[in-house]
């Protein structure tokens, strides 16, 4: 299909020319760029053209950290998100259940006890008066820690005498050692026993995910799931409905298992590979899990959970650069951050090469760590989309002036510390316009705080722009042909139904996708 984009506003994310007026596709390839003139004479006379003024044209957006098949599920579960209290989480609850067969599991996700008056996590007491005839789980809104009732603890065999799971805490009642029905950081204990979904299922689910992403102009997504959810996404592949971009990263515990399938850094196909080996570091700041260098600022008594001691970390990190994959660390406390970059530069020693690893959220940083950071050359990938969230919590939990290293984006552009950003979906929306507002305004999307929480480190929308295009294409390996709109390049872009550059920020929360294409094809068109 030939088309031509005329008379737009064209984000290029090519630093040299970063602005543009119309572009001209042949098949899946973008063939020029410039202005309306010079592409009108790249037309050929059966070239489809499509007058967008007042619309903004990017490079197809990449979520560069989700978990796309969660995003799918999560849709089927009950949505605890942004609820202000226990007792509304408890109706939410209380309605599923009413509905629900005996003995079928009921799932929910997006608790928040931050959000809640009295700020009690709750334990499994608020759970089984409402699910007598079903176990139960909910999944906090960080995907952390997870609240289950006595049926669930029951079926997991998990009681006073369980073993602390590695890199994880059950929470029990001081004065019997009893659960309280509260785990953090070993969702596994308790989704093992869960009946698993069947493969039609699962591709319902990557369906589901692809449609809400196609609808706010992501183009492509790095997804940290499992084998089963490559799977299914491969099986959608080879029928051709896998429409969007996935590169999917493989879970460390799932390395051998690859290895022994066939399955090598690259393995795949244009819509669907694979590339890094993810690992954790710690947990979350809601969980109360980020490893902290310093107490927690309102409990000294914590500094957070390493999921992995420092030289099992290593040793997994080694056992990835052995079978040739780079690795994607989570590292969302300071303390993490320092032991995910000084572990992978142990590593390096042992196995030097060109490598394009990346640390995933770095929430919370030490000024002193940023030299190594850069001498890595490894990527920051983060989510704006938290602050709106976070800075409450974060003022609380971890202090101020500590709080001038999180979130600290332009402090890591300005150390060349390459950024790209996601939104950690299903944790937050996957609309990259959440994402943007956020790193240009680093407020909620109420406006608070006034002015902006901790405004020194506000982007600019190119910057904000380049973290969804540019970076995610590198770190993907597959900037030759992604991450900006050039000549040669796949032709996946992201049209919006306003030029954002002429909109206010607040405004842009109401602007709607206009138009998603991948390799040429308009695979989304607002109706």
């Amino acid at each position: 299909m030939d088309l031509a984009l005329l008379s737009a506003r064209i984000f290029t994310g090519d630093p040299r020319h970063p602005w543009a007026e119309a572009l001209a596709v042949r098949d899946n390839q973008i063939i020029a760029v410039g202005r309306n003139e010079e592409i009108r004479q790249a037309c050929r006379r059966d070239t489809h053209l499509l007058e967008l003024p007042g619309r903004l044209v990017t490079p197809g957006l990449v979520d560069a950290h989700m978990h796309f098949m969660s995003l799918g599920w999560a849709s089927q579960m009950v949505n605890l998100q942004n609820l202000t209290s226990l007792e509304a989480c408890r109706e939410k609850i209380r309605q599923a259940a009413a509905g629900c067969p005996p003995g079928q599991w009921i799932i929910g996700r997006g608790w928040d006890h931050h959000k809640w008056q009295d700020k009690r996590e709750p334990t499994f007491k608020d759970l089984d008066d409402l699910t007598p005839d079903h176990p139960a789980m909910m999944i906090r809104a960080c995907g952390h820690s997870i609240w289950v009732n006595s049926r669930a603890l029951a079926l997991a065999h998990i009681d006073r005498r369980t073993p602390e799971p590695e890199g994880g805490k059950i929470e029990r009642f001081p004065a019997s050692g009893d659960p309280t029905g509260l785990i953090r950081e070993a969702r596994w204990l308790v989704e093992d026993h869960i009946p698993a979904p069947s493969p039609d299922e699962r591709q319902e689910a990557g369906l589901r995910a692809q449609a809400a992403a196609l609808r706010v102009g992501v183009t492509g997504v790095h997804s940290c799931e499992g084998l089963q959810e490559w799977e299914a996404l491969s099986a959608l592949d080879r029928q051709g409905k896998l429409k969007l971009r996935v590169y999917h990263l493989l879970p460390t515990d799932k390395l051998e298992e690859a290895t022994q399938r066939g399955i090598r850094p690259g393995f795949g196909s244009r819509h669907l590979w694979f590339g890094h080996v993810k690992l954790f570091a710690d947990g979350s700041l809601g969980s109360g899990t980020a490893l902290l260098h310093e107490p927690y600022a309102d409990d000294a008594s914590q500094r957070g959970i390493p999921f992995l001691a420092p030289e099992v970390l290593q040793e997994r990190i080694e056992a990835a650069y052995r079978q040739g994959w780079d690795v994607a660390i989570h590292a969302i406390g300071d303390k993490a951050v320092t032991h995910a970059l000084e572990k992978i530069a142990a590593a390096r020693a042992r196995y030097p090469g060109p490598r394009r690893d990346r640390i995933e959220h770095v929430q919370l940083f030490r000024p002193q760590d940023l030299s190594l950071f850069r001498d890595l050359g490894a990527v920051a990938s983060v989510q704006p989309v938290f602050v709106p969230t976070d800075w409450a919590t974060a003022d609380v939990r971890w202090g101020q002036p500590r709080c001038g290293c999180a979130y600290a984006w332009k402090t890591l552009l300005e150390a060349r510390i390459p950024l790209q950003f996601g939104s950690d979906a299903p944790v937050e929306s996957i609309n990259p316009l959440y994402g943007l507002h956020a790193a240009v305004t680093r407020q909620d999307r109420q406006g608070n705080p006034a002015g902006g929480w901790c405004p020194n480190q506000k982007l600019t929308l190119p910057d904000a722009l380049a973290g969804y295009t540019r970076r995610a294409a590198w770190t993907a390996r597959r900037e030759d042909h992604l991450g900006s709109v050039a000549k040669r390049k796949w032709a996946d872009l992201t049209v919006f139904a306003q030029d954002l550059t002429r909109l206010a920020p607040e405004d842009w929360l109401q602007t709607e996708v206009e138009m998603t294409m991948v390799d040429g094809k308009i695979v989304y068109q607002r109706s």
